[in-house]
């Protein structure tokens, strides 16, 4: 009996490693490949003074652990293209960012359509996978200056992006108004302040502490915290104290950055 139990076992045994055998785990996946333009390239035009010259194109691979090598390749003819190797890499942590150049060998100003293409080579189980082309639009400032239509383009604004920068630029000149005709905590309609129109006194230790204890509790600081605001010595150390609460006190205080105002909060109080 224990002759036949063993044999039965050592049967089990037997089958199950052939099971095992025949499903791999550690096979590989299939990777996920893709290939983008970025920059100010990527609405397929490029003009000399006018754009950034952050022309890149992505390659991204998933899972980031496998490491894939690809090829940048460019060609000058739209009709007849002949492909020629210009950049090559391998990707690291699942990424290769190949840079595409505006000048040519001479580091003249490029004329002209290229085209350009990404391929990541075969590796493994996994198939060479091939962009798609994309096309660039190159317009030197020498070929810009003689384009009136492309000169009228670039120097039209658009509506909504105009009034947006024109509400911006306002809200920016009140407040540097604000913080030049008054000192942090200051109470605008203080009296003396008008007086012989001089420049507005700094407030008292205890205006300022009144103020900045608003501020805590509009933000939800603590009184603890907020003391020791009040009774830091300088900015830094009372964004220090503050943490990162600091952009949210600031903001309650007088609607700045703390890098505009707590340099003078602490300034005006010194001098007093």
């Amino acid at each position: 009996m224990k002759i036949r139990a063993l044999l039965a076992s050592s049967t089990l045994a037997v089958s199950l490693f052939a099971v095992a055998s025949s499903h791999p785990v550690n096979a590989a996946g299939t990777q996920k490949v893709k290939i983008l333009l970025s920059g100010d390239c990527a609405d397929g035009e490029m003009i000399e003074g006018s754009d950034e010259e952050d022309c890149e194109i992505m390659v991204s691979i998933t899972p980031r652990s496998a490491k894939r090598s690809a090829v940048l390749e460019v060609a000058y003819d739209q009709e007849d293209p002949e492909w020629e190797e210009l950049d090559s890499g391998k990707t690291k942590s699942g990424r290769l960012i190949f840079d595409v150049p505006s000048t040519d060998e001479d580091d003249a100003y490029m004329d002209g359509v290229v085209m350009y293409r990404v391929t990541v080579k075969k590796s493994g189980a996994n198939k060479a996978v091939r962009g798609k082309e994309y096309s660039i639009a190159y317009t030197s400032a020498e070929a810009a200056a003689n384009d009136e239509e492309l000169l009228s383009d670039l120097g039209t604004e658009d509506p909504e992006e105009q009034a947006f920068k024109d509400d911006m630029d306002k809200k920016q000149a009140d407040n540097k108004q604000q913080i030049n005709n008054q000192q942090p905590n200051q109470n605008i309609g203080s009296d003396k302040s008008k007086n012989n129109n001089q420049p507005p006194a700094p407030p008292t230790k205890e205006q300022r502490a009144t103020e900045m204890n608003k501020a805590c509790g509009s933000v939800g600081i603590s009184p603890e915290t907020c003391k020791k605001v009040i009774e830091a010595k300088s900015g830094t150390e009372g964004m220090a104290a503050l943490g990162s609460n600091a952009e949210k006190f600031c903001q309650a205080l007088l609607k700045l950055p703390c890098r505009e105002i707590m340099p003078r909060i602490y300034l005006a109080a010194s001098k007093k």
